[in-house]
């Protein structure tokens, strides 16, 4: 009989169990879409910036210590993109953000996304169709592009 008593309440407890832990997982499935969204709309504001030239929005939205990997395979640092774009030396006439895939890992995330593009970042030609892979740290409520890499689709 206490054998029996043992097994119904465990029998019980299991479905509380169960909803507990999806209950719990539920506001994080939300908080991670949201974020996720909110990347989706950071992307689309990088794109924005470089066609038109904004280097304050890259001075306020790249990490110090900022990498980038360009088409051409050279590195570029924070200062450096901040000077193609306060000089004029990148311009854009078009820039399309598609196909994007967000992942979000605590206080980091990876956007992956294609480029349509027409323009130059100082001397090198960008036209085309484009794969990114934009790595972003979350921190004090804001997310910065740590590093972005460009390889040419073709």
């Amino acid at each position: 009989m206490n054998q029996t008593l043992i097994i119904t309440v465990l029998f019980l407890l299991i479905p509380l169990g169960t909803v507990a832990q999806t209950a719990g997982t539920k506001p994080e499935a939300a908080t991670n879409h949201s974020v996720q969204l909110a990347l989706e709309k950071l992307v689309d504001e990088y794109a924005e910036a470089a066609k038109k030239g904004d280097a304050a929005f890259f001075e306020k939205n790249l990490a110090r210590d900022y990498i980038g990997i360009e088409a051409d395979g050279h590195m570029s640092t924070k200062p450096e993109i901040v000077e193609l774009y306060r000089s004029g030396q990148s311009k854009f006439e078009t820039l399309e953000v598609k196909d994007r895939k967000v992942r979000v890992y605590s206080s980091s995330a990876v956007v992956i996304s294609e480029l349509s593009m027409k323009g130059h970042s100082g001397p090198a030609e960008l036209n085309g169709t484009y794969r990114t892979t934009r790595v972003l740290e979350g921190k004090n409520g804001r997310w910065q592009s740590v590093s972005f890499q460009l390889t040419k689709v073709q």
